[in-house]
């Protein structure tokens, strides 16, 4: 073999043994880079899933995070006033975006004009002489435990006997002295049952017609009360629209607009209490 032969041979092994070293250097490079190993994938997000905390916030989303209510879908501005005195809680809260439902007013107002109704309802059933009204009387069975007390009506049947006399049949003898002592104590009465002779658990009551000022009085004291409240519904939603308009959420006309319209609402329901007011009055009259 010639020594230019050999020297073509000796290069030639030169060079295969340069390309494995290549390819082993490549490999081991490909073996350690992370995207190729199974186990590391999962540290990488694709490029098209787009990140929960980008995602828009729904409307009721946005309303929480305001600090308001999430407006109830299947609440409408005549939806949420509820006639049997609902609460404000079973309505959604009052918006700017909808100033003009008064659904959270027209509960209260409900609400209070139940409770006055009520007392109303019993001086136009006789005033003083009601058989509900004394069957209401607490009475305090035993003076030791004076944080126990019962209405009249769970100890004794309260029974109307004709003109303005009632008759009290009490369950127990042990009853008779505390119910004496409660109806003698209590304001609208001030005055002891007398015992019946014919029947030793029986008590007679005699009530006294009340004087026409001192009805009128009580009327009035009931519907005044009933007008401060309303005048407090309304106070309260004013501050409300005065919020919304300083902090931008309800332009001035549409402020001008809510407050005409709530104007109209409490005005209505102040009529309703002169009207109760006159009625009570003229029923409890004609007794």
């Amino acid at each position: 073999m010639t020594a230019r032969t050999s020297a073509t041979t000796v290069a030639a092994l030169l060079r295969q043994s340069s390309a494995r070293c290549e390819l082993r250097s490549i490999g081991a490079a490909t073996s350690t880079t992370p995207f190729t190993t199974p186990g590391n994938l999962s540290h990488y997000r694709s490029l098209h899933t787009t990140p929960t905390w980008l995602k828009k916030k729904s409307r009721e989303e946005k309303e929480q995070s305001r600090g308001r209510p999430a407006a109830d879908s299947g609440s409408g501005s005549g939806g949420g006033s509820n006639s049997g005195g609902a609460s404000s809680s079973q309505h959604s809260g009052p918006t700017p975006e909808e100033a003009l439902d008064f659904a959270d007013v027209e509960s209260r107002l409900t609400k209070i004009a139940s409770h006055a109704n009520e007392s109303l309802k019993k001086i136009k059933g006789g005033g003083r002489f009601n058989p509900d009204l004394i069957g209401a009387v607490k009475v305090q069975p035993d003076r030791k435990e004076s944080s126990v007390s019962y209405p009249i009506r769970e100890l004794a049947s309260v029974i109307p006997k004709g003109g303005r006399t009632i008759s009290l049949l009490v369950h127990e003898e042990a009853y008779i002295k505390p119910i004496m002592s409660a109806i003698q104590m209590h304001r609208d009465f001030n005055q002891q049952p007398q015992r019946s002779p014919d029947n030793e658990l029986e008590l007679i009551l005699k009530v006294e017609p009340e004087k026409r000022e001192d009805l009128a009085k009580r009327v009035k004291a009931i519907c005044h009360d009933w007008r401060e409240r309303i005048r407090d519904v309304r106070q309260r939603r004013d501050k409300l629209h005065a919020a919304w308009k300083k902090d931008g959420s309800m332009l001035p006309d549409a402020k001008r607009k809510a407050d005409t319209e709530l104007d109209k609402v409490i005005k209505a329901e102040v009529a309703k209490v002169d009207a109760a007011e006159k009625e009570t009055m003229k029923a409890a009259e004609s007794k």
